[in-house]
């Protein structure tokens, strides 16, 4: 028997030496493992639905699952056994696609899944389709609901190590309906799991030990819903699961061996190439939605992408390109653009000619602030370059953990005409000192429609009194107040913000994207186009207001940290 350390609710007690409580005809069916469960037949369903669409909550080594087939949408299924096909439609789909069939005597069909697992590394796992159908059944007090799982294989070393090497597996609820349950304090529920060796084969601790893993999320999960949970952060907002993961696998696979084995920094190569691949992958997709243009497909040829009275792709400019990594992939798969840093990396030297001549070394002070700080400017050490933040008009730019220049971002942005990501990290104001960004007078800002990236309870110490206590409230991390902020200076300044976690190893992941402008800040009262003078006011206006000091005084702070920046090995970016 074992007890999860992390809730006393789940109790796994081993079944495997005792007969099977679970048992089809045709098939050896081996009971592994039970818990007690508070959670109902409803909870149930819906845990498992969502475990079926989202095997990766199950394995680290899946991507998600595509849904080839969902009887909900079949009308035609037919439930006799003998029937040569599952039903009417199915027939017309691939063999491989079919549902396999089960005898299930005793229940009730009620709904069949099949689905595609898809690994993340496609160069060491197989994707594995599946059938998944749900059974119910009814006696006296007692409900049972039933989900079989049937991979489509005919031996175990066709199945991928990231799917237990079975022939059939079963999770069955079993529920308490009787009167005297219902005034029990004690769970209603059992949940239990169950399966079918292959022929040949014989029990492991491998699949010992995942079976129990699969038994522990599947209660979790259960008891949360049970406990009303909801996901406090959505993915995939802008850019669908499946698209971006196509892309990031792809790119992954062309880039990440070369990049990690040639990599010359001092931090994690790792964590620095597959968190810009994911970035590089989501640019790619939210482009192909916002620009016409020609690009390469993963065959080399060439191919068009987006389509219809859509611009053409601009270029992209990545300020505060640190390592480079992201530039040079860009470049790599045919996006024309460039990227500059205060300082050069040793990484650059590893990229080849054309990419290092995208690369510069330079400083940027926004040219806002130069028109009243001249005389810093010109007594300013000259290497290396200041850049004045003004780009060709409509040239995508690119913000990724950017530090002093994240909040900048929107704003040099609108003077330029330009769409925008910011991915911010750390915390610095607009004259680039670190501070900690105002929380949102709200849990989200009137720029956020997605739920905070992260927050701390200031409700941690329930336990003091008087004084002491504190407020039963959430206030917002200092990293959601910052994102939070910036998605306030981009609706100052025109843009309708779009927010998005990436799906990157990095828990700085929000992302806030300005692509979108109001029709109201396009034009004038008048109905003439707003000119570059009413563009630079309101930059202005947002500035004093935002920072609370003059312009000079903004300016020469600025100008003052960042040749500091320049003159040593710092982490800032400028």
């Amino acid at each position: 028997m074992e007890r999860d350390t992390a809730g006393s609710a789940f109790v796994a007690t081993d079944l495997s030496s005792n007969p099977p409580v679970f048992q089809l005809p045709d098939d050896i069916w081996i009971s592994m493992l039970s818990t007690p469960c508070a959670f109902g037949p409803e909870l149930f369903s819906v845990v498992m639905i969502n475990l079926i669409k989202n095997p990766n909550i199950m394995s680290s080594h899946l991507f998600r699952a595509d849904i080839c087939y969902d009887s909900l949408n079949d009308t035609s299924v037919s439930q006799e056994y003998e029937s040569k096909h599952f039903s009417n439609f199915t027939k017309h789909l691939k063999v491989e696609y079919r549902p396999l069939r089960i005898k299930v005597p005793g229940y009730t069909w009620q709904r069949t899944f099949v689905r595609q697992m898809v690994p993340r590394n496609p160069q060491l796992d197989r994707a594995l389709l599946q059938t998944c159908h749900f059974y119910h059944s009814e006696e006296p007090g007692t409900e049972n609901n039933v989900v079989i799982y049937l991979p489509h294989v005919g031996t175990a070393d066709e199945v991928p190590w990231y799917h237990p090497a079975v022939r059939a597996l079963a999770f069955v609820h079993t529920w308490q309906m009787s009167e005297a349950c219902r005034s029990d304090p004690a769970p209603r529920g059992t949940l239990s799991i169950h399966l079918v060796l292959f022929d040949g084969t014989e029990m492991e601790p491998r699949l010992q030990r995942t079976t129990l893993n699969l038994l522990r999320i599947t209660h979790k999960h259960g008891q949360g819903q049970l406990a009303g949970y909801t996901k406090r952060v959505n993915h995939d907002l802008i850019v669908p699961q499946a698209t971006f993961q196509n892309t990031y696998s792809r790119l992954k696979t062309k880039y990440a061996k070369a990049l990690i084995g040639e990599w010359v920094e001092q931090t994690d190569p790792e964590k620095h190439v597959f968190e810009d691949l994911g970035i590089a992958a989501f640019l790619i997709e939210l482009w192909a939605d916002m620009y016409s243009f020609a690009s390469p497909t993963a065959d080399g040829e060439e191919s068009e992408r987006g389509g219809g009275p859509t611009p053409v792709f601009p270029g992209f400019v990545d300020i505060g390109c640190g390592n480079g990594v992201l530039v040079h992939v860009l470049l790599q798969e045919g996006y024309s653009g460039w990227g500059f840093d205060a300082r050069r990396r040793k990484t650059w030297g590893t990229f080849p000619a054309n990419v290092q001549d995208r690369l510069k070394e330079m400083v940027l002070v926004p040219r806002i602030l130069q028109d009243d700080t001249a005389d810093v400017v010109l007594a300013a050490p000259t290497s290396p370059a200041f850049h004045d933040g003004a780009f060709r008009r409509g040239t995508f730019i690119i913000s990724n953990h950017a530090d002093e220049l994240t909040l900048w971002t929107p704003l040099l942005a609108h003077l330029s005409d330009s769409p925008f990501i910011v991915i911010p990290c750390c915390s610095h104001d607009l004259a680039g000192a670190r501070f900690r960004a105002p929380a949102p007078s709200s849990q989200t800002s009137g720029a956020g429609s997605s739920p905070n990236p992260d927050s701390d309870s200031a409700d941690k110490n329930t336990d003091a009194k008087g004084d002491l206590k504190r407020p039963a409230v959430k206030q917002p991390s200092a990293y959601a107040s910052l994102c939070a902020y910036v998605s306030t200076l981009t609706e100052s300044v025109g843009y309708i913000p779009e927010r998005e976690m990436l799906r990157i190893p990095s828990t700085r992941n929000m992302a806030i994207i300005g692509r979108k402008v109001r029709d109201l800040d396009l034009k004038t009262t008048d109905g003439s186009a707003i000119s570059a003078e009413q563009k630079m006011q309101k930059v202005k206006d947002v500035l004093e207001r935002e920072a609370r000091l003059g312009l000079g005084v903004v300016g020469r702070k600025w100008v003052d940290r960042a040749s500091k920046i320049a003159g040593k090995q710092s982490d800032g970016h400028w």
